[in-house]
């Protein structure tokens, strides 16, 4: 059976060949039949054996013409078997590839139409193959874009060479599968558009995975901006705590100093004088606690509210760093939420830090507005101008700090610099989405 297909294709290859001899031969022989026939001057094999020379030469013309034939037929029919051959080899090859790709394929005419499609498609839309061929695409396996100018059809018939795009397809059973389709144009030999090929991949997997991750982001943001609350809940109390404790025992032991004082004799003048370092240094201690608890927590921002807080907190750094600085605020007397207050005094306390460190600047513009929808607040100065490398900076600890509060309370951050400087500008609605409780307010 082997040696049989293997002489099968020798013996195709050459039957025209052989038949061409074969026509020569014959016409060899009529040849020398109607010599004999018409002239009756030899025997046919006379004719057929030795003929005359003039009857040799042309008789060999009309021979080499019959198998010239039969070679370049031979010729041209095993060029076409050949290419019939890398043909169906190349169609089997694409057609198995097509049929086993890992993503979901199909072949769609200019009617909407399917011409084909592969099995991951079945198993995709779970609709069966020799069911969906034939039937409209946005039968077997339709999405939010069928029907509408967007459909990749639509856009390849307006002669757009590839489309690619994320889509939410419905399958058979009506359950929802995000895609990203890539539809390239189905051309024919002479070019035509005949329609398009359609990719669908599942990424099923990978947007569980992106909203798993953006839930755990989320956790980590509410995780974050309640160590905020927690951190200046204790910083509140920590202040009153060394407000309460150590104020009234530095004031009474500077009472005590003082007493001692006038119950000296006259010529104890050394311990007088003790009592008097004794007396400036508790002085000192207490301005150190008035500083500390100012830093941990303000008493202007809970008694008299944000703008008294600012206006203190510039003032005082104007006194540090020598920077001039101007105040606008509409309207000055502004009732807001604690919670609110406090977020944007840290997150004014750390852009007045980072133009100290980095700005060398020499004025300083703040700007307080607030209105029925939102608040606003904007710090600008005259420095060198943050670069867009130093806002992206991961480790810029501070930005990521303010970035993150005021994404807590639902509002938006805005850094911008340039050669007259950098502004920052913060947004955040009255009706924030953090846990701010409306009815913790006090006067702005």
């Amino acid at each position: 059976m082997k040696k049989e297909k293997r002489n099968q294709p020798y013996s195709s290859h050459s039957r025209f060949i052989w038949m061409g001899i074969a026509l020569g031969a014959v016409f060899w022989m009529l040849e020398a039949a109607v010599h004999v026939l018409v002239f009756h001057d030899v025997g046919f094999f006379v004719q057929v054996f030795s003929p005359e020379p003039h009857e040799v030469w042309m008789r060999l013309t009309i021979v080499a013409m019959f198998i010239g034939f039969g070679v370049y037929s031979q010729w041209i029919v095993t060029a076409r078997w050949r290419a019939e051959r890398e043909a169906i080899r190349a169609n089997t090859e694409l057609t198995q590839i097509f049929d086993t790709a890992a993503d979901a394929m199909r072949v769609v005419d200019r009617n909407f139409n399917m011409l084909r499609v592969n099995q991951t498609f079945s198993k995709l839309s779970g609709i069966a193959k020799e069911d969906a061929v034939g039937k409209k695409c946005y039968e077997a396996f339709w999405g939010p874009l069928c029907h509408t100018k967007d459909c990749p059809l639509n856009r390849i018939l307006d002669n757009v060479d590839c489309v690619e795009c994320d889509s939410e397809k419905v399958r058979k059973d009506g359950v929802k599968i995000p895609c990203i389709v890539t539809a390239t144009p189905f051309r024919g030999p002479e070019g035509e558009l005949i329609g398009i090929v359609e990719d669908f991949k599942d990424i099923s997997e990978r947007k569980k995975s992106e909203q798993e991750l953006m839930r755990s982001h989320e956790r980590l943001r509410d995780l974050a901006s309640h160590l905020q609350v927690v951190r200046e809940e204790e910083r509140a109390l920590i202040a009153r705590e060394i407000h309460d404790e150590l104020g009234q025992a530095l004031t009474a032991l500077k009472m005590d100093v003082h007493w001692l004082r006038h119950r000296f004799p006259g010529e104890k003048q050394s311990l007088i004088d003790k009592t008097h370092v004794m007396s400036k240094l508790i002085d000192r201690t207490v301005q150190s606690v008035r500083r500390i608890y100012s830093e941990l927590r303000p008493g202007l921002l809970d008694d008299f509210g944000l703008w008294a807080a600012i206006e203190w907190e510039t003032g005082e750094f104007s006194k540090r760093t020598g920077i001039e600085y101007e105040i606008l605020s509409d309207p000055k007397d502004m009732v807001l939420p604690q919670k609110l207050s406090t977020a944007i005094f840290r997150i004014f306390q750390e852009t007045l830090t980072n133009i100290t460190r980095h700005a060398n600047a020499t004025q300083v513009r703040i700007i307080l507005t607030k209105n029925v929808d939102q608040l606003e607040m904007s710090v600008s100065d005259n420095g060198k101008g943050i670069e867009d490398r130093e806002i992206l900076e991961p480790k810029s600890f501070g930005i990521i700090g303010m970035r993150e509060r005021v994404h807590y309370l639902g509002g938006n951050l805005s850094i911008s610099g340039n050669s007259n400087g950098t502004t920052v500008a913060v947004t955040i609605p009255m009706d924030p989405k953090g846990d701010v409780d409306d009815k913790d307010t006090h006067r702005g």
